[in-house]
């Protein structure tokens, strides 16, 4: 169910479990600063959530978040940032009166954000350095090059090191504390009426400030292309970019589900058959403008290459039976049950639902997904896959002989 207080749109999953998880969501992303602010927005929502708030000190949050097993995070993403609140339903006062004034009154404690900013700088370097992380960096900047959309949302050790507690206070304040850029997602073990009490009694003076969404438009890929970046690595990293169709579009789920038999038929040949890979399949980074990707790890990047092209031809051409897709789905609807046992993860679910488009997309999706049938699957992935993108990490002479 869904409801408004003052302002503010609240998205409310009752549910019989002993927990409750919370998150306050801020659109916009990267698409809210410049290139040289990258990273700002992960660096003030993690920040808020560590370095005290008006009402709680930094040691105060740290010793009732231990005390009452309260956990608070901050983070942000291509398209929206998030403060979340975990806890178990005895506790949900405790829970409440910290995630509330992280939200409306942080504090940004200057000793405590030095620590913060120097604990996130070290881990995008970290990032830098791990080859699957650093695929995936090439993989989104490709895909999304010469637009704000390429910024990867936790920024460099550069524009990080740029930041103050100052100006990451001005940046919570200014730009993001908005509700009518905000909105609110609860799953748990509460009714109606004493959640919209509780929202009234402190979100209610939330500023509201001009908000336009803004409009996502990024021509998709056409053609094949390149890129090779040359590391020392035992073993060899390979991505192929590609085009998806978005959540709110009617041929999502059967392009999913597309997505979903390419990436079990990849694991099955490539690692059960060949045996050239420990890892390899599929994914769609779901987001305003998403992609699809193939991906491999592999000693022999020359047959790997060989054999997801042949992997891919076959699911492209719907060269698979109706059992086939029948398991594909019966797998889709499996982690989808997982996940509703789960209330942080009804609460993500529902939230970037709500970015995508709507938060009734993620309740519509069961019915969806029974109705795809194999010719929707082929049709949705013939319109959308006209481009791509190969992305080749390790041994450059190994590459220059899969692509010559």
């Amino acid at each position: 169910m869904t409801f408004t207080v003052n302002g503010l749109k609240v998205i409310f999953k009752p549910t019989q479990k002993e927990t409750v998880s919370i998150r306050m969501y801020y659109r916009g992303g990267v698409l809210n600063y410049e290139p040289e602010q990258s990273g700002i927005e992960n660096l003030t929502l993690s920040a808020a959530t560590v370095c005290g708030t008006k009402n709680y000190s930094v040691h105060d949050l740290n010793e009732l978040s231990d005390e009452y097993g309260i956990e608070i995070a901050g983070t942000s993403k291509k398209d929206y940032g998030v403060i979340s609140m975990h806890c178990i339903k005895k506790y949900f006062d405790q829970g409440w009166g910290l995630f509330s004034d992280v939200i409306v009154n942080p504090a940004f404690n200057p000793v405590q954000f030095q620590k913060q900013k120097e604990r996130m700088a070290s881990m995008v370097d970290q990032r830098k350095s791990d080859p699957e992380d650093r695929i995936d960096q090439l993989c989104a900047s490709a895909m999304f090059s010469g637009s704000l959309y390429s910024l990867d949302p936790l920024g460099t050790a550069k524009t990080l090191g740029g930041f103050t507690a100052d100006s990451i206070k001005n940046y919570y304040y200014e730009t993001l504390l908005n509700k009518n850029s905000m909105f609110l997602v609860v799953a748990g073990n509460l009714t109606k009426e004493e959640l919209e009490k509780k929202v009234s009694a402190i979100f209610s003076t939330l500023p509201a400030k001009p908000y336009t969404a803004e409009v996502y438009d990024y021509p998709p890929l056409q053609g094949e292309k390149l890129l090779i970046e040359q590391k020392a690595l035992s073993t060899n990293y390979l991505s192929c970019v590609l085009n998806a169709a978005p959540l709110g579009s009617e041929d999502y789920y059967a392009f999913r589900l597309g997505i979903d038999a390419l990436s079990s038929l990849m694991y099955y040949e490539l690692r059960t058959e060949l045996g050239l890979s420990y890892a390899p399949g599929a994914k769609i980074e779901l987001q305003q403008l998403p992609y699809a990707a193939m991906y491999v790890t592999t000693k022999d990047p020359k047959k790997a290459y060989q054999a997801m092209v042949s992997v891919y031809k076959q699911i492209r051409s719907g060269a698979y039976s109706e059992k086939y897709l029948d398991a594909v789905k019966k797998s889709y609807l499996n982690k989808f049950y997982r996940q509703q046992e789960n209330a942080s993860a009804i609460v993500n679910v529902l939230g970037e639902a709500e970015v995508l488009g709507g938060y009734e997309l993620a309740d519509n999706k069961l019915e969806a997904i029974n109705k795809v049938t194999r010719q929707d699957i082929h049709t949705a992935l013939n319109k959308h896959l006209k481009g791509a993108i190969w992305i080749y990490l390790g041994n450059e002479e190994l590459a220059k002989d899969i692509f010559k």
